[in-house]
Order: C-alpha cells, then sequence, then structure tokens
C-alpha cells in the first residue's frame, strides 16, 4: 500500500487508464479530466429518459440544468482541507473523441482505504461493450493505481441491467438497504455490492479448470436465461430476447452453474452458444464433447 503523500498525488494527476493493460482485452475509450469545456456534449444525452430510469432526480430539460450539475461535481472535486474525495472524468471513444458518457470515483475514505464508484453512459451506446471497459479501467486504477483495499457501489434493487454487469465484473452483493431511495414518493430498495483487492487479484489469475462440459450444457443454461427455446446456432444477432441485459445475465449464469469465469474480453466474443462453448474449451483441459444437430440425427 501506497503511503498518503503518493495516494493524493496519484488521484489528483493520474488518469485511469493511463497504465491500463489487461491480457486479450481492448479498449477503445479513454479517460479526461472533468471541465466545462464539454458542457454541451455531456448535455447531449442528458436530456435523453432513459438515463434517468433507476435515479432518484428528473432528466435534465436545459443545458442551464446540465451546467448546474457539472458545476456540482467540479465543487466535489475541489480540495477539502487538502485531501480530495471525489473525482469525475469524461469517458471518450478513442477512435473520434465521441463522449461517451462520464465516470466517478467518490466517497474516499483514506483510513478504511476504500471508495465507491458510479458512472453513466449515453443511452445510444448502450450494449456496446462500453460499461465493461469503463468497469475494467476504474478497477485496475483503484486496486493496482492506488492500491485501495475495497470498491462499492449501490444501485436501486430493480435495476436488473446494472446488477448484472457488477456481477459479471466480479462485485458481491453485500446486503440490501430497505427503502433508501426515494423517486417521485415512491420508495426504492438499494441492492449493494462490492470487492475487495484480493477479489481482484484472485480473479486475475488463471486457473485450469478440470470438468467436462457438454455443448447440451451450454444450451441448457442459455436457454434458461432466455426462456425460448435455443439451440447450437443460437446467437444475439438471431435470438430474439438475447440482449445485452440478457447477455449479461447469460454470463453470470455460466459462471454461477459451471464455476467458469470468462473475461471481459471472452465475454464480449461469446456472444452465440458455439462461442461460449469455445471460450469454455480454452479454459479447461478437456473439450467440450461435440454434440451437434447432425450428429443427433
Amino acid at each position: 500500500m501506497i503511503d498518503e503523500k503518493e495516494f493524493y498525488l496519484r488521484f489528483d494527476q493520474v488518469l485511469p487508464g493511463t497504465s491500463f493493460a489487461v491480457d486479450g482485452f481492448e479498449v477503445d475509450v479513454y479517460f479526461e479530466r472533468l471541465s466545462m469545456s464539454g458542457l454541451e456534449e455531456m448535455h447531449r444525452y442528458s436530456i435523453d429518459e432513459r438515463l434517468y430510469e433507476y435515479f432518484e432526480f428528473a432528466p435534465f430539460e436545459t443545458i442551464q440544468e446540465t451546467k448546474a450539475y457539472l458545476e456540482k461535481l467540479l465543487k466535489r472535486m475541489s480540495n477539502e482541507n487538502g485531501e480530495r474525495s471525489s473525482m469525475y472524468w469524461f469517458v471518450r471513444r478513442k477512435t473520434d473523441g465521441y463522449l461517451i458518457g462520464t465516470a466517478g470515483l467518490t466517497n474516499l475514505n483514506w483510513a478504511r482505504s476504500s471508495i465507491e464508484w458510479g458512472y453513466g453512459i449515453d443511452p445510444e451506446r448502450w450494449g456496446q461493450g462500453y460499461i465493461m471497459q469503463i468497469q475494467e479501467i476504474l478497477k485496475q486504477y483503484i486496486f493496482e493505481v492506488l492500491q485501495l483495499n475495497r470498491l462499492h457501489g449501490m444501485t436501486m434493487a430493480e435495476n436488473g441491467r446494472t446488477i448484472s454487469s457488477v456481477l459479471l465484473s466480479g462485485m458481491q452483493h453485500e446486503g440490501t438497504l430497505r427503502q433508501f431511495f426515494c423517486k417521485n414518493g415512491i420508495f426504492h430498495d438499494a441492492w449493494q455490492y462490492g470487492m475487495l483487492s484480493q477479489d481482484y487479484f484472485s480473479a486475475k489469475k488463471t486457473t485450469r479448470l478440470r470438468s467436462r462440459y457438454t455443448l447440451g450444457d451450454v444450451i441448457a443454461v442459455v436457454s434458461s436465461v432466455l426462456e425460448e427455446e435455443v439451440d447450437e446456432e443460437s446467437a444475439m444477432c438471431n435470438a430474439f430476447s438475447w440482449d445485452s441485459l440478457s447477455h449479461m445475465a447469460i454470463m453470470v449464469a455460466i459462471s454461477e452453474k459451471m464455476g467458469i469465469s470468462l473475461s471481459p474480453a471472452e465475454t464480449m466474443c461469446a456472444t452465440s452458444v458455439k462461442a461460449i462453448a469455445e471460450m469454455i474449451v480454452k479454459k479447461t483441459d478437456k473439450r467440450i464433447d461435440a454434440i451437434t444437430l447432425k450428429s443427433a440425427v
């Protein structure tokens, strides 16, 4: 663990993703320190109602509202007693600098070596793998650059998309706060989750599994999540209910039922029954039995 002075120096000056390197995982986004220069770009997606489904506040209607919110975040980033407790960044696409969204680390507790994360992206860019990239960049930044011990977050208990994505990223459910949120006069439970440094580094170690699974096992797992008939040709592009949300649920089910965790890079590629099976083959010492429709006839 680095000393306090070095920690705050890194927190203030080092951008997440600067030294990002994960085998087999490519990122096409970069982080940029939050500033008023991105106001108009941020406002573009800040008026989209989809972004606020699980937020307690209403969508912004005017650029003045977006400006006030941005100013609030910038104020939070200002040093308090010489120690910064929050940091926010714009997340941009590498190819053209397009503003995808924002990410932030808040509620820093140096004594407890813990921090909370949050992020939000343009709904037009949902389902394109950007959330997973943001999560991986932040995890490496928190545990390797800042060398903190604990990362945590929370969301409304009804937010299945976020819950699936954080479970897939290796987070653990740590409890439920009853009626914690209040939106439009209606109370909602808060779903808490977290990750420890030891969880993060343990997950980075490559483990070779020795279980034997058939293609039929993969089909059964995918079918149970999608609740529709699935065969070996089923894929995200042709299965009606296989969208970005259900895809994350499938990956979680594969991990829970088969004890096989796919990396972010593998998850992004495993968009068909065959692709999932191939990924499992690569992670096991024994190949999956080749059960095909042809052999079944």
